[in-house]
């Protein structure tokens, strides 16, 4: 049976998790085309804990992205649920 994990290691595993602050557009993580960034701050103490990439000017490659994507087909057993 595992340990149990201690408060402190779990402080200390809190404090060494860094979070993506690019947004994930066409199968990759990049930057706002602008550059900009807005804080994603948490609501449980109000602190920021990452400045995120502001995607509103990427309006067009994400749409682009979006309708690029294409779902793989479905076989005759997984379409069975579509006509209920």
């Amino acid at each position: 049976m595992a340990a149990q994990t201690t408060l402190a290691q779990w402080q200390e595993k809190a404090q060494a998790t860094r979070f993506r602050t690019q947004a994930f557009i066409d199968g990759r993580y990049v930057d706002a085309q602008s550059g900009a960034t807005f804080d994603n701050v948490n609501p449980a103490n109000g602190k920021v804990f990452a400045k995120v990439a502001a995607t509103d000017g990427d309006t067009p490659r994400r749409v682009k992205s979006f309708f690029m994507c294409k779902p793989p087909p479905l076989s005759r057993a997984g379409r069975g649920h579509l006509d209920q």
